[in-house]
């Protein structure tokens, strides 16, 4: 897949190139030589991260495009893509110095690996408009979201959180060469709950209920009022045609006297209603409006006492 010997001798070649730059210090050059010996050995055998560490501690005396292509080789094959990808990406940008084969090989590598780079788009849903919302531990700024972010391969922690909301978790498992969408949704805590943390101020108890009933008793109470009136009128009626013993009526006054009946009796169901409405509102009033009663404090001291040749102690409190 890679012509790893090529690329081996032209970094050997390039480290003995750059020796009169590290003349100043022989014994780390030396060192340095060593390491990327044994470096290209243990790529080669496929123990890419003890190969790792041995590039890395070439790169520390001397930096060089194919010590940086060997460093991003380890990572990629350690899955950890988006870090090798930008390896990749700074050997390319000093290929020029080696040679266009060289170049090539990068920008094949490069080409590739992105290919392979699995994304995730984070969205924001509903409650999550002014989230915090953080990947893996690292919080994420606005130019992260709703966009393709380069993730390596395997499971991947999401996390949202806003003040009255319950937190979002969620662990994304991202494959090579997939594109993930995920949604950050906000469920509002309950009211109860906003109340005891003290987020919310308890809302009064609303005065519309009271308010309705005392309507409805001071409307049955004119219409008892009403009633009664009316009931008064065919009373009238009667006596005048019936006489004061009532017993000359005449067979047109009945549906008068069904009045009457009529009137009598609504007008003190009439009063009835209005009189448990009225109280039932003022009651209610009265409740609503009461403050809860604080409870007593206690207290209690232990007062030293010394008189005479008594020496003590003795209780004092309030309860």
């Amino acid at each position: 897949m890679r012509n790893f010997p090529r690329i081996f001798r032209v970094a050997a070649v390039l480290l003995l190139l750059e020796a009169p730059a590290l003349a100043e210090d022989t014994d780390a050059l030396k060192q340095a030589r060593a390491q990327f010996q044994q470096a290209t050995e243990l790529e080669q055998a496929g123990n890419w991260a003890a190969a790792l560490q041995r590039f890395r501690e070439v790169g520390q005396v001397r930096m060089t495009p194919q010590v940086r292509f060997h460093i991003a080789v380890c990572e990629e094959n350690l899955g950890r893509l988006v870090t090798a990808l930008g390896g990749y990406e700074l050997a390319l940008a000093e290929a020029d110095t080696v040679g266009p084969d060289f170049r090539a090989e990068v920008e094949q590598s490069i080409g590739r690996l992105r290919a392979r780079i699995p994304k995730l788009v984070i969205v924001r849903g509903k409650g999550a408009a002014s989230a915090a919302i953080a990947l893996d531990g690292v919080a994420l700024g606005a130019t992260s979201i709703g966009v393709e972010v380069p993730l390596d391969p395997g499971p991947h922690a999401l996390t949202a959180k806003a003040p009255n909301y319950r937190p979002f978790q969620q662990t994304v498992e991202l494959k090579e060469e997939g594109v993930a969408r995920v949604e950050v949704t906000l469920e509002a805590l309950p009211q109860e709950l906003l109340i005891q943390a003290g987020a919310l101020r308890e809302r009064p108890p609303s005065k519309v209920v009271p308010y309705v009933i005392g309507g409805v008793g001071a409307a049955s109470l004119i219409g008892s009022g009403v009633l009664f009136g009316l009931r008064q009128g065919a009373l009238k009626d009667l006596e005048d045609a019936c006489g004061a013993d009532g017993k000359s009526c005449p067979p047109s006054m009945q549906s008068r006297y069904d009045d009457l009946k009529f009137y009598h009796y609504g007008a003190q169901v009439a009063l009835g209603v209005g009189v448990v409405a009225v109280g039932t509102a003022t009651a209610i009033l009265l409740l609503q409006n009461r403050k809860p009663k604080q409870p007593e404090k206690t207290s209690l001291e232990l007062v030293p006492v010394a008189g005479g040749s008594e020496i003590g102690a003795r209780l004092s409190g309030t309860f």
